[in-house]
Order: C-alpha cells, then structure tokens, then sequence
C-alpha cells in the first residue's frame, strides 16, 4: 500500500499514520480504536501497517488541531455582550415598535399593530434557542448588573427563553443577523402567557400594561419585575 498526493508545487502528502476502529459484532458499536505507524522496508515497496496503540483525547485533539482551518477574524458590534461559537448575547437601547398579537379578545385586538416604547433589553442566542431579559437602565450592561423580567408574552419569566413558535428566525446565528432575531421577535405575533412568575409590575397585567403603553414615546422602568440574576449568571446558564 503506497499513497502519495501531491497538491501543486507546495505541497507533498504522504500516508503516515492509520487509525483502526474495532466494532462489537454483537451490539454493532465501535468499542475502540488503535493508531499505527505507516512503514516501508523499501522505496517502491509496499507500506504496512506496525504495531499499534490505544486512540487517546490528547492524540485526538492534536489531530483536530491540524486539521481545523482558522477562523476568521469578526469584528464585534458595540452592543455585543458575549460570543463564541455556541452563543450570541447583546443588548439594545429602548426603542419604538409595532406589537402584534394573536386573534382573541377585544382587548388584544385593541393592542394590535399599535406602536408601543419598549425597553432596554438583553438577548442570548444559544444553540439556536432566543433568551430574553430586561434593563432598568438604558445603558450597556456589566457582568454584575442586575437583570429585568423581559415583560412580553411567549417569554418564560424564570429563565427568559422564549417560545419561538413560528417566529421568523436566521438559520445560523452570528454577529451579523442580530437585527433579524430582534424583527422576528417584534414582527411575530404574541399569542399566550409562558411559564410561572410575574412579566410586570402593572397593576393591570400584560394587557394593562401594553393598552396603557399605546401612542407613549418612553417605557416606564418602575412597571418592571426584577428576576434575581445578573448578566454574568445570564449568559453562564445553560
């Protein structure tokens, strides 16, 4: 056995290592696996395979790192909180934004399509699942900040995740379809409560709250609930 590749002038590949997996006849799973060494007694001589050795992690995780191209650089928003490759967390100033609600009661129909002031928020993105919670404050927040019951429908109040529904959302999540999650999440329809606890502090509830918001230019902090943890503990949770 002989392999040579041979990629432009540059480069010169040559087989030098084997991995060999070993498979349980009886449950048809791998079990485990051996590296060996590619020789050859003579140049034009067929290769063989020597003895082997067990497959470690650390032999695993050097190969990974030969093989993995690197990433390319990102420039990072000035809103965005936290990223690596599972994770997306950012925050946005208080804003203006139509609310759309499910067909129901005349009181939610009453809401619809009405432009209402929203908070400062914080987003996370994990693994493709949309966390939300809100800011008393409508600057960047820190590590130890304390963080808001984000005051919406389709949100948890618990843990913030939120119930995506049909809700338009990017295929893959990067620093450069934040705006997308936010406009799925607005443009989507809010149909029902999520969860246990509290979305605000309004003596009138969701619906109090929004009816009373409509045609308003600024949402007032006192109608929130705090949710006893901060933006380190945010992001960290899993």
């Amino acid at each position: 056995m002989q392999v040579t590749t041979q990629i432009g002038n540059n480069h010169d590949f040559q087989l030098k290592r084997a991995i060999l997996i070993y498979e349980d006849q009886i449950s048809q799973r791998a079990k485990f696996a051996t590296v060996h060494r590619v020789t050859q007694s003579h140049p034009g001589q067929p290769s063989s395979l020597a003895p082997g050795t067990l497959l470690t992690a650390h032999f695993l995780e050097h190969l990974l790192h030969g093989l993995q191209k690197p990433a390319p650089a990102v420039l990072l928003a000035e809103n965005v909180l936290a990223y690596n490759s599972d994770l997306l967390t950012w925050w946005t100033p208080p804003r203006l934004h139509r609310m759309f609600f499910s067909d129901g009661a005349e009181d939610r129909r009453t809401i619809s399509g009405e432009t209402c002031p929203h908070p400062a928020l914080v987003w996370k993105v994990r693994r493709g699942c949309l966390f939300l919670r809100a800011l008393a404050e409508p600057v960047r927040p820190k590590a130890e900040t304390k963080l808001m019951v984000a005051p919406y429908w389709n949100t948890e109040p618990q843990q913030g995740d939120v119930c995506e529904g049909d809700m338009p959302r990017p295929r893959q999540t990067d620093v450069t379809n934040m705006l997308e999650w936010e406009e799925g999440f607005f443009n989507s329809r809010f149909t029902h409560p999520s969860g246990m606890g509290r979305l605000t502090a309004h003596t009138g509830g969701f619906i109090g709250l929004w009816t009373e918001l409509m045609s308003k230019e600024r949402f007032p902090e006192k109608y929130l609930v705090e949710c006893q943890q901060t933006l380190r503990q945010f992001i960290e949770e899993r």
